[in-house]
């Protein structure tokens, strides 16, 4: 097991640090659109920073998976079985979409109005307003999820934590119950940009009129 560390260090963990610190700037929005740009003020450095990291992470993403096929061409590596490797795949590659996806939009909103995050935070109730563009975020989060939980799993298992029979019983359930935890926070944020209301912290608003780039 320790030779797929390399593999779940390049893999997992990169993802779970940018889904950390995009809720983290998103997480003033709940504050209202004034508290979202007096805390996460935008600007074409802090955004061209944020793509170049994730550039980085994806290229080490690819790199992580070629490390498994290369200690394990065949065989489920850290996963429980093949269905689970596949299917974990599947669900970073899709999560990775969502990544991307987010990126883009960030830059589309800058290229549009500027790096103004009053318009950004209008322009994302905007969008998430439309039930494609929410469903698409949804489908992202519950991939992420999956890829969260089955990751960690590993990650634990590779580091010896689920040798003895009663912490492999908790081990999967555990992290389905962090995963879980994170995407609640992302949903409370996405909630705030839906209805204008987070379920947890901050303050009702409601729509106002988009404010222009000078």
């Amino acid at each position: 097991m320790p030779r797929h560390r390399t593999h779940l260090a390049l893999t997992v963990w990169p993802i779970l640090v940018l889904f950390v610190l995009e809720v983290s700037r998103l997480w003033p929005a709940l504050g209202g659109a004034t508290a979202f740009a007096a805390v996460s003020p935008d600007g074409w450095l802090p955004l061209a920073a944020r793509s170049a990291l994730v550039f980085a992470f994806f290229v080490a993403y690819v790199r992580g998976w070629a490390s498994l096929r290369q200690t394990a061409p065949s065989g489920p590596g850290p996963y429980r079985s093949d269905g689970a490797r596949r299917l974990q795949w599947w669900a970073g590659a899709v999560s990775w979409g969502l990544v991307w996806g987010h990126l883009g939009l960030q830059w589309f909103m800058s290229l549009s109005v500027g790096p103004i995050s009053l318009s950004h935070y209008e322009l994302y109730r905007e969008l998430l307003s439309r039930p494609f563009s929410l469903g698409c975020y949804a489908a992202g989060l519950a991939a992420l999820g999956v890829f969260a939980s089955q990751g960690l799993a590993a990650s634990f298992r590779a580091m010896g934590y689920a040798e003895r029979p009663e912490t492999s019983r908790w081990l999967a359930p555990g992290c389905i119950l962090l995963s879980a935890v994170m995407l609640l926070l992302a949903a409370n944020i996405l909630s705030h940009f839906v209805t204008g209301r987070g379920y947890l912290g901050g303050s009702s608003t409601t729509h106002a009129q988009h404010p222009t780039a000078p």
